[in-house]
């Protein structure tokens, strides 16, 4: 799958992805990639951001405060400071100047912006995805053109000491491309989530059939950052054909689950991606693993559908132990075994 520099400078990608894209899109339209024309359309990328688009008075001592609402692209105002950076830097290492006046004006904002070289936990940004919609016959095809509200908007913090708030993990976001590829593993549904952590998976989820996602996950800043991107992206659910209610949010521990069904969403399928990271939590883990598929009634076998990304390999045999100690049978595939 291929995906522009604007799709990935708005997913927070690594820097010189955004670059290497944004470079391959000037190449194939026969363009000097380090022209002043090329640098203009480079300062337009990153003209979405509120930080580059402003002109804050750099005077003023106080905090500049942004209202997220309805705002598509809300960046940490560092990434854009280093993108900028990098640019610079490969613009030098070619040989040429800088001579676009509003990517100069950019560079100059940043320059000068204060920006503290410590990581603020409390600095959050948005993250946005096009997401295809996926039609009743199972194809996909995009209609977001066709929406007043195009992009699913993800709040994280990135420098956040709670993982859960921290960012889309990579396991989250292969989850979530399967469920695209594959939407007959919850179309028609009930979903619950274990670990949902900032919501990509769970949106995912919802539209793309489940009848009803139930999202969880257990600490204090999880929870709130969950309620607030759901709240966000109400108008986005609704543009979908999706009912806000069908999806919601819990808190929910793992092993209190396991000994007690305190859960009161009952599901058919239980996803969970990124969630096999520590051997303290496995037996829990498993235990609730095993719980939901031998509780209920389901007019379709229950299944649970996990993403992982393979860290550890004494971590992971001990996950494929405790599975196997439950009698749960499990079906792998590998990223290179993914359609995309």
């Amino acid at each position: 799958m291929t995906f522009t520099s604007q799709q990935y400078l708005h997913a927070l990608a690594p820097i010189d992805k955004v670059i290497d894209a944004f470079i391959e899109e000037e190449k194939s339209s026969n363009t000097d990639v380090w022209s002043t024309q090329s640098q203009g359309r480079f300062a337009a990328l990153l003209a979405s951001s509120p930080y580059s688009s402003s002109s804050p008075d750099l005077s003023n001592d106080e905090d500049i405060e942004i209202e997220c609402d309805g705002i598509e692209f809300l960046p940490s105002e560092k990434y854009v400071q280093k993108l900028m950076k990098r640019y610079t830097t490969r613009l030098e290492m070619e040989g040429k100047e800088l001579e676009d006046n509003n990517l100069a004006s950019l560079v100059c904002h940043f320059s000068m912006s204060r920006i503290s070289k410590l990581p603020d936990p409390a600095d959050s940004c948005l993250l946005t995805y096009l997401v295809p919609l996926v039609e009743k016959e199972g194809g996909c095809r995009d209609l977001s053109r066709q929406m007043k509200h195009d992009m699913l908007r993800i709040r994280i913090y990135p420098h956040h000491n709670d993982v859960g708030v921290a960012k889309v993990w990579e396991a989250g976001a292969c989850l979530a491309e399967y469920l695209i590829q594959y939407p007959e593993c919850v179309r028609g549904r009930r979903v619950i989530e274990l670990g949902a952590g900032v919501g990509l998976t769970g949106f995912i989820a919802a539209v793309v059939g489940a009848t009803s996602v139930h999202m969880t996950d257990y600490t204090d800043a999880t929870l709130e950052n969950l309620i607030y991107n759901v709240s966000i992206n109400n108008e986005w659910l609704e543009d979908r054909g999706i009912a806000t209610d069908s999806v919601s949010i819990g808190n929910l521990e793992w092993g209190e689950y396991a000994e007690h069904d305190c859960c009161s969403h009952p599901a058919d399928v239980l996803i969970a991606a990124d969630v096999v990271y520590t051997v303290e939590c496995i037996p829990d883990l498993v235990a609730t693993v095993s719980k939901f598929l031998s509780s209920g009634s389901s007019t379709n076998a229950k299944v649970a559908l996990f993403a992982t990304t393979y860290r550890n390999r004494s971590t992971f045999a001990l996950f494929e132990r405790e599975l196997e100690k439950k009698r749960i049978m499990c079906h792998y595939k590998s990223q290179d075994e993914m359609p995309y």
